[in-house]
């Protein structure tokens, strides 16, 4: 993993969002932290980020929009969910479904950053 890499972590639950971004600010990740998909799309066009982390399930929808915009943006996407079968559907993306340990996470960032 770059040590001057960002991320974007679309995450509602408040408590997940800062256990991941504390996590990855330990590997030398610097953390965006996004409640909603509006508020991720508002980052997305006006930052740049080397990986994009996206919860599923979002107070204001479905992210599939946002993840169009980071495929678009050649960003790595990798998707998070409790619901096995919702994350089948965003297959071949990366997945981890909740709960999840935090060294799945991290072989997942390192698979997904160059």
């Amino acid at each position: 993993m770059t040590q001057t890499a960002s991320a974007l972590i679309v995450e509602d639950e408040a408590t997940i969002a800062e256990l991941v971004a504390t996590m990855l600010g330990t590997h030398g990740i610097n953390a965006t932290i996004s409640p909603s998909v509006a508020d991720a799309m508002r980052h997305m066009e006006t930052g740049t980020f080397d990986l994009a982390l996206v919860d599923l399930t979002l107070p204001d929808g479905e992210p599939d929009a946002l993840i169009a915009a980071a495929r678009a943006r050649d960003c790595p996407i990798i998707v998070m969910s409790g619901d096995p079968d919702r994350l089948a559907g965003y297959a071949p993306l990366p997945l981890l479904e909740k709960p999840f340990r935090m060294k799945a996470l991290l072989d997942q960032v390192r698979l997904a950053l160059p």
